[in-house]
């Protein structure tokens, strides 16, 4: 929480401008830079999700958030990896088996830029193409960067807002419908000694409490983005 850290500490937060005005901010802190297998939370554990995509199992990546009172994970989506071009129906793939091909296994070695195909939520229902929860200006057949100046990308919140990521090679932050110039949150990447040896900051998320309620959504539709981003090159 904001205050909360020392300055030395990686869940300090560093004041900004162009913030809400009111309200804490959280700081979520990525263990790793994979989208893929990593832990996000803030410095007491509270605010605690695990992305897990199994070496036995890389067509499907699960995303669970802790139960500080049970200390339990509760699931919180399931997003099914693949490439758009080659396959238009996430439902249908998943039930051919045809998990290979989801992944791209083999063929280029770059799994981690594959974007998600299918999702869905809290373990309920067929998995659903992602179009149907987050709506982007790229086409479902990979437009190439350079059609691509500002990436972005929407969804409707459990609160009724309509929420809008806005990636271009600088940042990647999310705006609400009620206040569209002021971040309700963004990612921050990873530095590193010298630029190439190990990170002297970890990659983080900051969340404003507001969208706590949505925190679910906020979680996935990042996770989704930021795939997107690194795929057209923006990351």
């Amino acid at each position: 929480m904001l205050g909360s850290a020392s300055p030395n500490s990686v869940y300090y937060i560093r004041p900004k401008t162009g913030r809400p005005s009111s309200g804490k901010l959280h700081k979520l802190v990525l263990t790793t830079t994979s989208l893929r297998n990593v832990v996000l939370a803030n410095a007491s554990d509270v605010l605690y999700y695990e992305v897990v995509t199994p070496r036995w199992e890389r067509h499907l990546t699960r995303v669970s958030r802790l139960d500080v009172n049970t200390r339990c994970f509760d699931p919180v989506a399931e997003l099914l990896n693949g490439s758009p071009a080659a396959h238009d129906n996430g439902r249908d793939l998943h039930a051919s088996g045809n998990h290979d091909n989801a992944v791209g296994i083999g063929t280029d070695g770059k799994s981690e830029e594959k974007r998600a195909v299918a999702v869905r939520f809290y373990g309920v229902g067929e998995l659903r193409p992602v179009e149907e929860f987050l709506q982007t200006n790229v086409d479902k057949d990979g437009v190439k960067r350079k059609h691509v100046e500002v990436l972005r990308a929407w969804f409707r919140g459990k609160d009724g807002h309509k929420y809008t990521w806005h990636a271009d090679k600088k940042r990647l932050e999310l705006m609400r419908d009620d206040a569209p110039d002021k971040p309700v949150a963004a990612f921050y990447k990873e530095k590193r000694y010298l630029h190439m040896l190990r990170m002297s900051q970890h990659p983080y998320l900051e969340i404003h409490a507001s969208v706590l309620e949505c925190l679910d959504y906020v979680i996935v539709s990042f996770l989704l983005v930021e795939r997107l981003r690194r795929e057209l090159g923006f990351g």
